[in-house]
């Protein structure tokens, strides 16, 4: 009968390890905050098919920025001023890649438009204030777009979850050492022993 009670308390640690899951359980102290992107709205600009928009994501997204003016006067430049440095893209046959930073640069012919396009493959916190500026040749107008990162909690989640996790964890081993000296004779033999016990068993060695 006891060492069933034993074995049923054992299950019983490893269910409640096995079947927690601590960083869903952390996440329900977070804010579930949207990661789609938003923009804002620029009025028209003399000259600009397409102009560079605000964009607000949470960090760890993609972004893109783009710009484009008409096929009939292809050539703009588009820069990009951020944390890791600044680069012009030069449309309409630039092309800039980027492999550290995650960052490229591209430009096409669509529609009668030519075409401007940053893309960050992977954002993070420094990246936070990265501006884009469009210039079209012999054009005064330069609109810009800034972007702007927000933390979504999943950093946060992910640590809770850890110190739930490694809390059952520790307590499962504790659990596990405790039934098992419980049910083992060796704490009742080491206390029984005297000292003339151990020093009999050095002379017979």
């Amino acid at each position: 009968m006891r060492g069933r009670r034993t074995s049923l308390i054992m299950l019983f640690l490893f269910r409640m390890v096995l079947y927690d899951d601590p960083l869903a359980s952390a996440q329900n102290f977070t804010t579930v905050v949207s990661t789609v992107d938003t923009t804002t709205k620029t009025p028209p600009v003399p000259g600009y098919q397409t102009i560079p928009a605000n964009v607000t994501v949470a960090a760890g997204e993609p972004v893109e920025f783009r710009c484009g003016v008409s096929k009939a006067a292809p050539n703009l430049t588009l820069t990009l001023y951020g944390s890791h440095g600044n680069y012009s893209l030069k449309c309409p046959d630039g092309h800039i890649e980027d492999i550290p930073q995650a960052l490229s640069g591209n430009c096409y012919i669509k529609d009668g438009e030519s075409l401007a396009v940053w893309t960050m493959k992977g954002t993070a916190f420094p990246d936070n204030g990265t501006r884009v500026v469009c210039q079209q040749e012999n054009n005064p107008k330069t609109p810009s777009a800034v972007l702007h990162l927000y933390d979504n909690g999943s950093m946060y989640a992910a640590l809770i979850g850890c110190c739930v996790g490694g809390f059952f964890g520790i307590l499962l081993v504790f659990g596990l050492m405790f039934l098992i000296l419980r049910n083992s004779n060796l704490p009742v033999q080491c206390l029984e022993r005297s000292p003339e016990d151990d020093l009999e068993d050095i002379i017979k060695e």
